[in-house]
């Protein structure tokens, strides 16, 4: 089991919530503010995929497409080794 500090503003909040009587611990309040964390990345990520399959369907609608080759992915990396090699920025589409 992991242990952590935190500084006394956020114990002093975990506290405030153990007092009031909405947890029975620290650890559980700490808990919750972790697991709600965890369903907001979830659902950022979600929204993200979205918007990526929407834009996505956009852009095959609008005819812009690139037909699928045997070699394209190859071609694609070649591309942005090269680019890379060339200092050029990463493209904002291709960023992680």
């Amino acid at each position: 089991m992991a242990r952590i500090d935190i500084n006394d503003l956020y114990e002093g909040y975990l506290k405030s919530l153990v007092d009031a009587g909405l947890f029975r611990s620290v650890t559980a309040a700490a808990e919750n503010a972790i697991h709600k964390q965890m369903i907001e990345d979830k659902n950022l990520r979600f929204v993200s995929i979205s918007a990526a399959i929407a834009k996505g369907e956009t852009d095959i609608q609008a005819g812009r497409t690139v037909r699928y080759t045997p070699n394209l992915m190859t071609e694609i990396s070649e591309k942005g080794k090269q680019a890379a090699l060339a200092g050029k920025p990463v493209k904002s589409a291709v960023k992680p």
